[in-house]
């Protein structure tokens, strides 16, 4: 099975930067110690206003898991108060010559 590449995207609401900068910050730690996690980057726009993920995961079946992991979830409870847009991108990596 072919390692999972997650690239995801969000921007905070006017005003909301700041306490969604927090929320995403407190995922880095937990979701880097979970089972499978390979990477898992968080970076901010020089506007402190949008972030861009690049996530690597052994399988597609422990980032499921991660999905539901708690700290996901208390991430999905405020998403829509703090969140312009949020993206997922989901794929598989392409090696020369494979």
């Amino acid at each position: 099975m072919s390692t999972l590449v997650i690239v995801g995207s969000a921007k905070a609401k006017p005003g909301k930067a700041d306490e969604f900068r927090a929320v995403l910050k407190s995922l880095l730690l937990p979701t880097l110690a979970e089972e499978g996690c390979l990477r898992y980057e968080m970076n901010e726009s020089e506007d402190g206003q949008s972030w861009v993920f690049t996530e690597l995961w052994e399988s597609r079946a422990l980032w499921d898991r991660h999905m539901e992991s708690p700290q996901l979830a208390r991430y999905k409870a405020v998403i829509e108060e703090l969140s312009e847009y949020w993206t997922i991108f989901r794929g598989h990596m392409v090696r020369p010559g494979v």
